[in-house]
């Protein structure tokens, strides 16, 4: 498979058995955010070398947000990737 960009070949994430069974859970998983399971689902996609423009086709996303994605997890693993920061807004009050 080709990635066009750059004209180089898809080059695939190397996940362990246990990362692939974590991400493989998260899919299946009911109860988290849509968003969630997207992102694992383009993980294993690009573990399985499948080209960032077939990702972004295969889970119904722009080229961009499956970049975004995959920068997440070249930083910071499959934490940084599934889950957003926290943002800067403003802290939670709790009021009488």
């Amino acid at each position: 498979m080709e990635d066009i960009f750059m004209g180089k070949k898809a080059s695939s994430i190397e996940l362990s058995n246990e990362e692939r069974e974590y991400l493989e859970l998260q899919t299946r998983a009911r109860t988290i955010q849509a968003q969630t399971v997207t992102r694992a689902r383009i993980l294993l996609l690009r573990a399985d070398a499948m080209s960032i423009d077939a990702i972004a086709d295969k889970v119904g996303l722009n080229r961009c947000s499956v970049m975004l994605c995959l920068k997440k997890f070249k930083e910071g693993g499959i934490e940084n990737a599934l889950f957003d920061a926290p943002g800067r807004g403003r802290n939670a009050e709790i009021t009488d």
